[in-house]
């Protein structure tokens, strides 16, 4: 895995650190982090493959209601490392999350906004914008802690194309 894919993850990690701290008694603010797997679903850039490695993503929400939460966060979407070339992904987005609590437990919740990606590819790289959506699931540990599953996909608009990259995570969420 290339080091520098973790650049965006860091400085991300350092402004949720920052803003944690400065907001550690602000009601609603919630801090993140998930580990998972890519699915490049089409063509990159002439390169072809499924994707491999593990990708993950650093957030940072206010939950303004019980149904309704602003996150921000960054993701590596991993890599195609293979006969056809390479393909390193990485992007931050901002989306509006929709939230559907089942019991004191369980939420379901929904996703869309806009991210801007990053594709380092052999055959060059390129940039873009796009829409971003997902569906997950959260099960409460605690009052504060969560523990949540999701899918996501990315469709930049780069290469002159919209690629669907998705991505499959299994991570935490802690409220203050």
């Amino acid at each position: 895995m290339n080091l520098c894919n973790f650049k965006p993850l860091v400085a991300a990690a350092l402004v949720a650190t920052s803003l944690g701290a400065v907001s550690a008694r602000a009601e609603g603010v919630y801090l993140g982090g998930s580990l998972g797997a890519p699915q490049y679903q089409d063509n990159e850039n002439g390169i072809t493959g499924k994707g491999s490695g593990v990708s993950g993503k650093l957030f940072a929400g206010y939950q303004v209601s019980p149904n309704f939460a602003l996150e921000v966060g960054v993701a590596d979407l991993g890599h195609i490392d293979n006969a056809t070339g390479t393909v390193n992904g990485h992007g931050e987005y901002l989306d509006a999350v929709g939230l559907l609590p089942l019991n004191s437990q369980w939420a379901l919740f929904g996703s869309a906004g806009m991210t801007h990606v990053n594709l380092d590819t052999s055959n060059g790289d390129g940039s873009g914008n796009g829409l971003k959506l997902g569906l997950g699931a959260e099960y409460s540990l605690t009052s504060k802690v969560a523990l949540r599953g999701e899918w996501e996909r990315y469709r930049p608009d780069v290469f002159n194309d919209t690629p669907n990259i998705d991505q499959y995570t299994v991570g935490l969420r802690a409220a203050f």
